[in-house]
């Protein structure tokens, strides 16, 4: 006979219908109570007993079926636990010897009365296995009464099988109807895998049962004779079982304890607690490990079914293990379901993490407690933890505590934990500076604004770029680079309370963490620390000496901040809006200050569109032989022809365009324009060999692999002869990445364009660039040739550069030329070709045709012809 063990245990919530799980094993419960009455009253009761039925009480039945209940075999198959009573031997002798009535009324209460007392059942569980047990005792005394009228007395044994038979089929079925409602499905596998274990061992009993009801009617004294063997089996049968028992308990604590010299010891700690989880059939292991001085430093591993193992994790609820560990170490071990006394504690832990019973024991030596090993959650609910547990448990302890006390796994042990640390500090340290990184950093503002909103003492942000930092990585390598980073977050964190946090978040960019209460003139007086000492000289080798200054952003937390991310922005926010306003001391953040963000996203999206609707044009300067007055070419620039407000200058989009990577696009574009004009100025006049055209090339543009092919099918798409072309790189673009500007000249100078050095003298102005890069052109910037006559160094200047270049055999053109005196100046100089406002503004194509077909322009000639479109001026020319 099966009863259902967990089924009612696993009742889960989901809704399935209008009815929940737990719903409809009510119903089912009820409807299989209602069914087993109906039978009784209307058909079992008026059947006449057997004829070899016994006067005797019914509570001597009740009894035997109680017993029959408590005398279980149990079967664990994964986390479903079935057994099998010897309650279908006293069905069987009941078919013979007891009257219906009290068959069905000693079965129904004498096994639920076991179920309650030895199995501890309550509840729907109960209810649902009386009501199946009546259900199935009136089907097979429907069967048995049937068939013992068709087949007769001679053949009433195989009447009585097929009746224990019916029993048990209904109880599967009621337990397969338990397993569809649980699983939402209906697997005719489960059904099968029921039948398969219960239908033997119902024959058998049954078969048994038989013996013993003809023993009775026959010869009652021969039942004697029968119940010695029957003993001797029994007692032989617990002998064998017990050997086998104590025997695989041997064998897995040789091969559990022996895990524990694995070389892994992470692994060897994962395998050793699923190996004790597996011998125990248990849903936890459990072990606890002291710190060398006890408390401090201790650990638990866990292995849990249907989860990740944990090896070596803090303790999360360190009093509850302590207090285990305390009364484990008094007696030795503990187990649950005492209800009082040393057990308390163990039921309430098992209660807390979900499981229904546990065993722990302590781990000892002679001279100290190493730990705890529990095991927790004996999987199914027909089997708990018995005297022969926990004996193997302290088995199991004793040998861990043993290795541990040699020292072969402590040791391993304190090394992983020491590696977990340097990981743990790794993911959350900057490596360079051994600041914490922007994961700690932001780990630290929000338990800092969470406080706040409770204790309404609120932090402050601070947010640091350098400036100065790219030249001195550009000029002295990455080596110094990083001297100087290291530098700076020592002062940095010299500048603080310990209280406070600095954190690097990448390249040059820091953030502190100002703990509260913080108000602006803290805030100020802490600044005012940092800047003092970035202006401290940092030697950064080789007799090298920089300094660096910052770009600070400040945000003070405040009630109603959302959260520690929009402090950080906000602080974000304002150091963008500090390094745009050059020479502020700081920007606090206030409200609208991000508009300008939001501004930028617009606008980035709209100089896409922009681009893509065709509003950018090429428009030229024209470029004047200052030996002959006479136009050779000109420079392409670019300007936005806006839909709205009119013609944008490249100074109020060019930026823009550089950081979001439309450049390239934009930079394309005027390529193929200016190629395009070129050739048209060389064809309308074949006889001119000076005609050139200057094209500027951005940043990312020298950093794109597809420069070279970009203007090697610009030339071929025109027809322009290569040496025509000279693009235009600032000192700036150079340095910035050297190797790869260099291997990106020498490819395009393959091509046969000739390379300008545009603003000469404002940069990295070096001897060893010039000789390094394939340089055919010095451009003289405007803030020199704008000095000249005035400053007596601009002067100087332009004469070394001027001078430089004749001695290295390039061309120069002097530009922003704007006055007679200073193109007389920079002709008497030696300078080659001159632009600026004095010869003409930057002009459409058409116009800039007409003045380079001119053969002479005078300097003061600024005014065109009648008609020729004219370009607005712009204040600052920058370049595409």
């Amino acid at each position: 006979m099966t009863t259902m063990t967990n089924g009612a245990d696993a009742v889960q919530t989901n809704v399935l219908g209008r009815l929940t799980p737990s719903q409809r094993i009510v119903l089912l419960t009820a409807t299989v109570a209602v069914a087993a009455v109906a039978l009784f009253v209307i058909v079992v009761r008026p059947l006449p007993g057997a004829p070899t039925a016994l006067n005797l009480p019914w509570v001597l039945w009740a009894a035997a079926f109680a017993v029959g209940e408590v005398l279980v075999v149990h079967w664990q198959w994964k986390r479903d636990a079935h057994s099998f009573s010897m309650g279908d031997l006293v069905l069987a002798v009941g078919l013979f010897l007891a009257t219906p009535t009290q068959l069905v009324t000693a079965m129904a209460l004498g096994s639920g009365a076991a179920l309650v007392l030895h199995r501890r059942q309550r509840g729907l569980k109960l209810a649902f296995n009386v009501a199946e047990l009546a259900l199935g005792a009136a089907m097979a005394l429907i069967v048995f009464h049937t068939l013992s009228g068709v087949l007769g007395q001679q053949l009433d044994w195989v009447a009585a099988l097929a009746a224990v038979l019916t029993a048990t089929l209904t109880a599967d079925l009621c337990i397969f109807g338990i397993m569809t409602i649980l699983e939402n499905r209906v697997d005719t596998r489960k059904l099968v895998e029921l039948l398969g274990l219960s239908v033997p061992f119902a024959l058998g009993s049954a078969g048994m049962g038989l013996v013993v009801a003809r023993t009775v009617v026959n010869d009652p004294a021969s039942l004697a004779l029968l119940s010695l063997p029957t003993l001797l089996i029994l007692v032989a049968y617990r002998a064998y079982t017990g050997a086998k028992e104590q025997q695989d308990n041997l064998r897995l604590l040789h091969e559990v304890t022996s895990l524990l010299h694995a070389g892994d010891t992470q692994e060897a700690l994962g395998d050793f607690l699923d190996s004790v989880r597996s011998a125990f059939r248990a849903e936890m292991a459990e072990l606890v490990l002291l710190g060398p001085t006890g408390r401090e430093g201790a650990t638990v591993s866990r292995s849990r079914e249907g989860t990740e193992p944990v090896v070596m994790a803090a303790l999360d609820d360190p009093e509850d293990h302590h207090r285990l560990l305390r009364l484990a170490t008094a007696s030795g071990a503990l187990t649950t379901r005492t209800g009082t006394g040393r057990g308390a504690p163990l039921d309430s832990y098992a209660a807390g993490h979900g499981l229904k019973d546990a065993v722990a024991a302590a781990l000892r030596t002679e001279d100290r407690v190493h730990g705890l090993l529990l095991v927790g959650g004996r999987i199914g609910d027909v089997t708990t933890f018995t005297s022969r547990d926990l004996a193997l448990l302290e088995t199991f302890a004793r040998h861990v505590a043993t290795s541990l006390e040699r020292g072969r796994l402590e040791e391993n042990l304190r090394q992983v934990t020491d590696l977990k640390e340097q990981l743990r500090h790794q993911a959350l340290h900057d490596p360079l500076t051994g600041l914490p990184n922007r994961t700690l950093f932001l780990d630290r503002a929000r338990q800092a604004v969470d406080a706040a909103g409770c204790s309404d003492v609120w932090p402050a942000v601070l947010y640091l770029d350098l400036d100065g930092f790219k030249p001195v990585n550009d000029t002295y390598g990455h080596e110094a680079g990083d001297v100087l980073l290291r530098t700076v977050a020592d002062r940095l964190r010299g500048c603080l309370r310990p209280a406070d946090t600095a954190a690097r978040l990448g390249g040059d960019e820091f953030v502190v963490l100002l703990t509260g209460p913080i108000d602006r003139f803290g805030v100020t007086r802490v600044i005012q620390r940092i800047r003092e000492q970035l202006e401290v000289p940092v030697l950064l080798g080789d007799d090298v000496v920089t300094t660096v200054g910052a770009s600070i952003g400040v945000a003070l937390g405040e009630a109603g901040l959302p959260d520690a991310d929009t402090l950080v922005r906000h602080a974000d926010v304002a150091m963008y809006a500090a390094k745009r306003s050059a020479g502020n001391d700081f920007v606090l953040y206030e409200p609208g200050l991000d508009s300008t963000t939001s501004t930028r996203k617009d606008t980035t999206a709209e100089l896409a569109h922009a681009i893509e609707a065709g509003q950018l044009r090429t428009v030229y300067q024209p470029l004047i032989d200052l030996r002959t007055g006479r136009p050779v070419g000109a420079e392409a620039l670019v300007r936005w022809q806006h839909p709205v407000d009119g013609l944008r200058t490249p100074d109020r989009f060019i930026d823009l365009a550089e950081e979001t990577g439309l450049i390239i696009g934009i930079g394309e574009q005027v390529l193929n324009d200016a190629c395009r004009q070129a050739a048209r100025w060389v064809a309308e006049s074949p006889d001119r060999d000076d005609l050139l055209v200057t094209v500027n090339l951005s940043a990312r543009q020298v950093a794109d692999d597809r420069i070279v092919d970009q203007v090697r099918a610009a030339l071929a798409g025109s027809g322009l002869e290569p040496h025509r072309l000279i693009l235009e790189i600032t000192e700036t673009v150079l340095m910035q990445d050297r190797e790869t500007a260099a291997a990106t000249l020498w490819l395009l100078k393959d091509l046969g364009v000739r390379i300008a050095i545009d603003d000469f003298g404002t940069g990295y102005s070096s001897l060893a660039y010039l000789r390094r890069f394939p340089i055919d052109m010095l451009k003289v910037a405007r803030e020199f040739v704008d000095g000249l006559g005035r400053d007596a160094h601009d002067d100087v200047i332009t004469r070394a550069i001027v001078e430089l270049a004749g001695t290295l055999g390039l061309l120069t053109v002097a530009e922003g030329v704007e006055t007679v005196q200073q193109s007389e100046t920079v002709a008497s100089l030696g300078c080659d070709i001159a632009q600026g406002f004095l010869f003409s503004r930057p002009v459409e194509a058409d116009a800039a045709s007409a003045i380079i077909s001119a053969s002479r322009i005078r300097g003061d000639l600024r005014a065109l012809p009648a008609g020729m479109p004219r370009c607005d001026p712009a204040d600052e020319l920058a370049s595409a």
